[in-house]
């Protein structure tokens, strides 16, 4: 990797995690919700490509079987 941009991303993670230690708990908390929430809209436009034809609560209740998944694999 370039050094220029090896010392770029450095500066980025660097301020990134300066931010992060600015943010108050209640803000951190905020923050896992909102990214926890994206990350399953995420997931549910993958649902739905790879299932087209499943009503919308066959995708929730697939997207509820993944994490469930996730989770007995964190185990």
């Amino acid at each position: 990797m370039d050094d220029r941009i090896a010392d770029d991303a450095l500066f980025a993670l660097k301020a990134k995690v300066r931010q992060a230690r600015a943010m108050s708990a209640q803000m951190k908390f905020r923050a896992g919700a909102d990214l926890f929430e994206e990350a399953c809209l995420w997931t549910m436009a993958g649902i739905k490509a790879r299932m087209p034809n499943a009503s919308e609560q066959e995708r929730l209740d697939q997207l509820k079987r993944q994490l469930k998944f996730r989770e007995a694999a964190m185990r």
